[in-house]
């Protein structure tokens, strides 16, 4: 008797930001930072609001994968429950990312 495989493949529509395959979670970034501006994405922003644990993987895909000039800017900031950590803030720049000077 043959044993069924698991699907291959996502069953169901699937709420973006519940989604956490590696493409869409570059996707929700991306917008992200294009929608903050100047302002940018910090890690606790990216982790709480559009459940990317591991932000900086996403950043580093996006800048050596599409070029995109991200800078990372580091600062202080709270977390939701009121703790003070020192976390990246992510900030698309114009132009193609020329890697570390």
């Amino acid at each position: 008797m043959k044993k069924n495989k698991a699907p291959t493949t996502r069953r169901g529509p699937k709420e973006k930001k519940h989604d956490t395959n590696a493409a869409v979670q570059r996707q929700r970034l991306l917008q992200a930072l294009r929608e903050a501006g100047s302002d940018g994405i910090n890690t606790i922003q990216a982790r709480h609001d559009l459940n990317i644990m591991m932000p900086a993987a996403r950043v580093h895909e996006l800048r050596h994968g599409e070029g995109l000039n991200i800078q990372t800017i580091w600062t202080d900031e709270d977390t939701p429950e009121g703790y003070t950590h020192r976390v990246a803030r992510y900030v698309l720049m114009a132009g193609k990312y020329q890697g570390v000077a």
